[in-house]
């Protein structure tokens, strides 16, 4: 019985772990990061891109990345955030490759915020990964860098 329940511990205490660390890294025990999920809308084979952020189920903001100038006056090669709640955690943007590295973030701004749109001309074509966050401080809750943009 003594083996079996040391197993038992065991296992729960490795369970605990894991969820933690499946839930937010950086996340304290002083702080509950919230779970973030995340629904995705692609327009033109991943040119323009938006990450809708939800934070313990709860509508938080969006990433939204933009490939192309459009005749509503959205440039091109173009990352921005918006943060559409006051809970305490901004929103935060990144685009990344080997020659690109952009960031749109909403930290340190009053909800709601949107931040400007953050520029830079990259070769037509070229594949990035995007990855959006919750961010407080040097905490962060992200979607980790598995969806694919183009310029």
């Amino acid at each position: 019985m003594g083996t079996m329940r040391k197993r038992m511990g065991t296992l729960l205490a490795a369970t605990a772990v894991a969820v933690g660390v499946s839930f937010g890294a950086g996340a304290g025990a002083a702080s509950a990061a919230p779970r973030l999920t995340y629904t995705f809308s692609s327009y033109d084979d991943g040119k323009s891109v938006i990450l809708y952020l939800y934070a313990d189920g709860d509508y938080a903001g969006y990433v939204g990345w933009n490939a192309d100038p459009d005749s509503f006056g959205t440039p091109g090669d173009a990352l921005r955030a918006h943060d559409d709640t006051a809970d305490g955690w901004g929103i935060e943007g990144r685009v990344l490759s080997a020659q690109v590295y952009r960031v749109a973030s909403t930290r340190g701004h009053s909800s709601p915020y949107t931040t400007p749109w953050q520029t830079g001309d990259i070769t037509e074509g070229y594949r990035m990964l995007l990855n959006a966050c919750l961010v407080k401080g040097s905490e962060e809750v992200c979607t980790g860098y598995d969806t694919y943009v183009y310029a």
